[in-house]
């Protein structure tokens, strides 16, 4: 009852506000000044601990003049009382300031239960009109036992809502800046399935996101990533090379680089973002803002190699309840098991290593040896022999292994690998593969796509 009486007060509270019906009777986004909303999740924590599930409230466009909005919690599946405290209160927006935030306080418990909701409802919005009228906030299970999966067990990589997946490569590195939160949202937006990003550990012990072991191809400094605190990092510029179409690059004209200095405030981000979309985002960051986005997490090699940087993913992962909806991936077997070994229930790709044995195992009529513990291939078209034939895709389906392709950039091989009967794609190009795949499946095409 509590349920069904929430969903009919937010409708009420939605229908109060102040987005324009389009012809068709829906919400019509406004075109001037907005106020929007961003999903978030944060940990549950344990019996007697309150932790704060913390909403991003941000203007599309800086202002001359102050802007306010009203919000209040509104119950979905998560309870007032029970799993958070209810609150309500006015957002007051500053001339000029774009970004403000609302904290709800989480109320922990022991119980092994799946995540839950509650929703962040806006209403009388004055100086700017409403965007978005909630946001869902996620209250991520971290009580869930990590147990091995054992063979037989169901592969939640090899079902068909996970076929045919659109990994967007580094957030889609050719069509926006690499691993930000601004490629990530662009990414979800115009339709991907996967975010895959690469993390490395900081000089102070923190996770981010970010592809190259430094930081001299993407933002304006220099040095390996391990060398700088999470803060210094979070200094930077990392859009400050990319171009359009080209990706990050440093032989472009300074008119070129469109979003170099949105990071630092030099030059003002687009309408709907703020400056830390275009930083280096902490691994943290990418599981607050996409609760409900599959993602795909690629290890580094331990810093210190004691295990402790696989322990440091494998134990947020589990604050965040992100199980069945991660997949974890290493070019390099050591990681991999350090990993597997502290998170043994979280879905891993094969090692590159164990990979190309069992790739030379299938050659030929024999069947593949066994997967065991892995949920996906994750492979290159080709690596001195060809890798992804029809023969080695029917042997890994077999087993009920899924088979993602790294990293594919042409319309035509995305074609042919689709095919073939790929599961995923990976590509720096998420908007041109999502162009592909609205067509019909198998009948896929690049004519004026490219």
């Amino acid at each position: 009852m509590k349920l069904w009486i929430s969903i009919v007060v937010l409708l009420l509270l939605t229908a109060c506000g102040s987005a324009t019906p389009g012809a068709n009777g829906a919400a019509q986004p406004p075109s001037g000044p907005a106020i929007l909303v961003d999903d978030k999740a944060a940990p549950e924590g344990a019996a007697g601990e309150q932790s704060v599930l913390r909403f991003d409230l941000r203007l599309n466009q800086a202002l001359e003049h102050a802007v306010t909005v009203a919000w209040q919690t509104v119950d979905g599946s998560a309870l007032a009382g029970e799993d958070y405290q209810a609150a309500n209160g006015t957002v007051s927006f500053a001339p000029g300031e774009t970004q403000q935030s609302v904290d709800l306080l989480v109320l922990g418990d022991d119980d092994e239960e799946a995540a839950e909701t509650v929703l962040l409802s806006l209403s009388n919005p004055s100086g700017a009109a409403l965007a978005t009228h909630s946001a869902k906030g996620t209250i991520a299970n971290d009580d869930s036992a990590c147990d091995p999966t054992l063979p037989g067990d169901p592969n939640p990589w090899f079902q068909d809502s996970r076929f045919l997946l659109n990994y967007s490569h580094r957030g889609g590195a050719l069509e926006y800046p690499e691993n930000t939160l601004y490629s990530y949202k662009k990414s979800v937006e115009i339709g991907a399935d996967v975010l895959e990003m690469d993390v490395y550990e900081t000089a102070d012990g923190e996770l981010v996101v970010i592809h190259d072991e430094t930081v001299d191809r993407t933002t304006e400094s220099t040095g390996s990533v391990s060398s700088y605190s999470v803060a210094q990092l979070k200094a930077m510029d990392a859009a400050y090379w990319f171009i359009d179409q080209r990706g990050a690059v440093s032989d472009g004209e300074d008119a070129a680089y469109e979003f170099r200095g949105v990071a630092t405030g030099a030059r003002l981000p687009p309408r709907g973002y703020v400056a830390n979309d275009f930083t280096i985002p902490t691994l943290e960051e990418i599981l607050q803002a996409f609760p409900d986005v599959l993602i795909n997490i690629e290890l580094k090699p331990d810093p210190d190699s004691t295990g402790s940087y696989e322990t440091k993913v494998a134990d947020l992962l589990k604050a965040y309840g992100r199980n069945d909806d991660v997949i974890v991936a290493s070019f390099i077997d050591v990681p991999a098991a350090l990993f597997k070994a502290q998170a043994p229930c979280v879905s891993t790709s094969v090692p590159t290593g164990q990979a190309a044995a069992y790739v030379l195992s299938g050659q030929g009529p024999l069947p593949m040896l066994p997967v065991l513990a892995h949920h996906a291939f994750q492979v290159p078209p080709s690596l001195g022999i060809e890798v992804v034939t029809q023969d080695f895709i029917d042997d890994a389906h077999a087993q009920n292994i899924a088979v993602h392709v790294w990293t594919i950039n042409s319309c035509d091989e995305m074609v042919r690998l689709l095919n073939l009967g790929v599961d995923a794609v990976m590509t720096d190009r998420p908007g041109l593969l999502e162009d592909v795949l609205a067509q019909t499946p198998g009948s896929w095409s690049c004519e004026g796509l490219e």
